[in-house]
């Protein structure tokens, strides 16, 4: 197996390391998302691996044991899993929950069966809710549970969506609700209050309205901390879960489908879409319809004509996934040594349609002369707020969240359009003014600013000086609550 690069912010968290078992945790920054390794006496599980497998591989390999289990708490929805390959590689077994159904070859546990694996075993503790094959995995060492994998059905502080498996006619969203409700209390709070907690995902994710911060915590402390498992009603249960919760990102949909039918190997995929392109051959794509995703997060260089500007290390893959359809075919331009990362992460979310980078960089794009959009301009923070001369010209555009709105204000004014919600809202956005795109930090404005870009709006102003709190505490605009 040729191994994928390692990217460096792909860490190893927390460790235990016992005489019956050895527990490796991993996190993933760009995903927000917790993996695990388990093994006991030379066998091995591994639980939500990621697509890109190798550093079970060699852990296991380092440590001469055998990867038995590949562990599933679910179908994942915002990262594509390396079970399929995983599994494959190494002769594991995949083990889904009570009525997983999925098109390759598995294990449907069922609920409370015991896994062996060397001196310990892991229980499968099936807990529907934020979807019905959800499951958690328990690890119980000499009699005892030990720690808990519970995936997205417990978080730190909060609990999983319950609003990614709504099935019209059958599933609704309350009715989720009233499972998670149902599996927290019959199965996860009867845990003992020593029994170790690790999530599936950490704060940042999209598959929890509020995640709290930390790698992992106790049953006990999230019994008392945690809102959702406070005494309540079943009826308080779903109304606190689900309100506020934001629209699930359309990339979601795509994964959990690729993940249920199998996705294609990474260790393939990387061979077929790493490849640098001549300024020709980029500029070809390019007029055949691909799309240019510029991840560079300094454009006062200039503004590719047409490209989306992601930022590589400001939320990729949320924002990728937010704006971007999963078919895209996507052709990249990066800084210096970060075209292999910005597509490994793309391969993560099962953005697969990658036809290569450009070699050099945006260096070369202005060199030999490649379309930079004139209907932008890049301004200071100051300007940027400076429409004093002729307001009636000028919009401002706030492309934050609801939430955000409610809490900072807005400029006065200002018209409202979530990032993810742009492009369905154009009537929304005049083209017979100046437009002044902004959000917190200026990340959000940029992306919307390529959106609209590509949309043909010709008079656009942003500034990478800040966003909204810096405008809003040097009195630079007048603020409206709402």
């Amino acid at each position: 197996m040729k191994a994928a690069p390692r990217i460096y912010e792909n860490q190893p968290g927390e460790k235990v390391d016992n005489a019956d078992f050895f527990i490796q945790q991993y996190y993933i920054e760009c995903l927000s998302t917790f993996s695990y390794y388990i093994e006991s006496k030379g066998e091995a599980a591994v639980i939500d691996p990621l697509r890109d497998i190798e550093q079970y591989v060699e852990l296991a390999k380092e440590r001469n044991a055998n990867i038995k289990w590949v562990l599933e708490t679910h179908f994942h929805a915002d990262f594509v899993s390396g079970h399929r390959e995983l599994a494959a590689i190494t002769g594991a077994t995949i083990v889904y929950g009570p009525t997983a159904v999925a098109n390759f070859p598995m294990k449907q546990a069922k609920d409370g069966e015991l896994l062996p694996l060397g001196l310990v075993q892991i229980r499968v503790d099936h807990t529907p809710g934020h979807t019905m094959e959800s499951s958690c995995f328990v690890l119980v060492s000499k009699g005892k549970d030990h720690s808990v994998y519970t995936g997205d059905t417990l978080f730190l502080g909060e609990v999983g969506r319950p609003d990614l498996a709504v099935k019209s006619g059958e599933l609704t969203v309350e009715m989720l609700a009233s499972y998670l409700y149902d599996s927290l209390r019959n199965k996860v709070m009867k845990l003992n209050d020593d029994v170790i907690v690790y999530p599936g995902h950490g704060a940042g994710s999209s598959c929890g309205k509020a995640i709290g911060a930390g790698k992992y915590c106790t049953i006990g402390i999230q019994k008392q901390k945690n809102y959702a498992l406070q005494p309540m009603s079943k009826e308080d249960f779903t109304k606190q879960v689900l309100e506020g919760m934001p629209k699930p990102p359309q990339y979601f949909f795509h994964d959990a489908k690729l993940n249920k039918n199998g996705p294609a190997d990474i260790t393939v995929l990387l061979n077929d879409v790493q490849k640098a392109l001549t300024f020709e051959q980029f500029m070809g794509f390019a007029k055949s319809g691909a799309t240019i995703l510029d991840t560079r997060p300094n454009v006062a260089d200039g503004i590719i004509d047409g490209a989306i500007n992601i930022t590589f290390m400001s939320g990729l893959v949320n924002f990728v996934g937010a704006v971007i359809k999963p078919d895209t075919k996507l052709i990249i331009i990066a800084n210096q040594g970060e075209a292999q990362d910005t597509i490994l992460r793309l391969l993560r979310i099962g953005y697969d349609n990658i036809l290569g980078y450009l070699q050099g960089g945006f260096e070369v794009y202005k060199n030999n002369g490649g379309p930079l959009a004139t209907t932008v301009k890049l301004v200071s923070l100051v300007e940027f707020c400076d429409v004093k001369a002729d307001p009636e010209k000028h919009a401002f555009l706030d492309v934050r969240g609801p939430g955000e709105h409610k809490e900072t204000g807005i400029i006065k004014g200002a018209i409202r359009v979530p990032l993810p919600e742009v492009e369905a809202n154009l009537a929304k956005i005049p083209k017979d003014k100046i437009v002044h795109v902004y959000c917190k930090t200026g990340g959000r404005a940029k992306i919307a600013m390529s959106l609209l870009v590509k949309n043909g709006y010709k008079n656009l102003v942003i500034t990478q000086e800040g966003g909204f709190p810096s405008m809003k505490e040097k009195q630079l605009v007048e603020v409206e609550n709402i």
